[in-house]
């Protein structure tokens, strides 16, 4: 990443991007992203219960096919399309069963996130004997002045679902109850 400095203020943005903030108000000062809540960027209508006997993929169809629904999306092709290229790569499942299918889109403005609870588990084909517990799918801009809140979401989604709050999660019955195991860790 590329650091751009403004020396003289015919140069500088005028405001720094949403969801960023500046540390200095000197010229070419840097910006970190504001902490992100995940609770925030989900609501009950996207938060399900994995199908017993889905695979991965299954369940990353079902995932996409629900936040194209809900946030009016149009299509869930492109997108489902978007995130399966990305997991061709590196495996998205880390040790502790979370699973972080992703993709950065054009035609969104923001973040948008689905959670699926996997109380069964979920083998993950491409991470050897990694199990999902709970698999956290979000999609975002593709705009460059995003790209720092993508990052740190990835960042604060693999520090708040730790072991625990995965199994505590995957416990959960109800949408409900999954959101407020959240903000709870959140406000900890």
């Amino acid at each position: 990443m590329v650091l751009s400095f403004f020396p003289d203020k015919k140069n500088r943005p005028a405001a720094e991007p949403a969801g960023l903030e500046k540390l200095s108000d000197k010229a070419g000062a840097l910006v970190r992203p504001k902490k992100i809540a995940i609770s925030n960027i989900l609501s009950e209508d996207v938060v399900i219960r994995a199908p017993l006997g889905v695979g991965k993929n299954e369940l990353i169809e079902i995932l996409v096919g629900r936040l194209c629904e809900r946030k009016a999306l149009g299509s869930p092709k492109p997108f489902l399309a978007k995130v399966l290229e990305r997991e061709q790569g590196i495996s998205t499942t880390l040790d502790t069963g979370l699973s972080l299918p992703h993709a950065r889109v054009d035609s969104i403005g923001s973040i948008m996130a689905a959670l699926a609870l996997v109380p069964q588990g979920i083998a993950d084909p491409q991470a050897g004997d990694l199990t999902i517990k709970l698999m956290f799918l979000f999609f975002s801009s593709s705009k460059p002045e995003i790209l720092p809140l993508h990052l740190q979401l990835l960042r604060g989604v693999a520090s708040l679902f730790q072991p625990g709050v995965i199994a505590d999660l995957a416990a959960s019955l109800e949408p409900a109850a999954a959101l407020a195991i959240i903000r709870a860790v959140e406000t900890r």
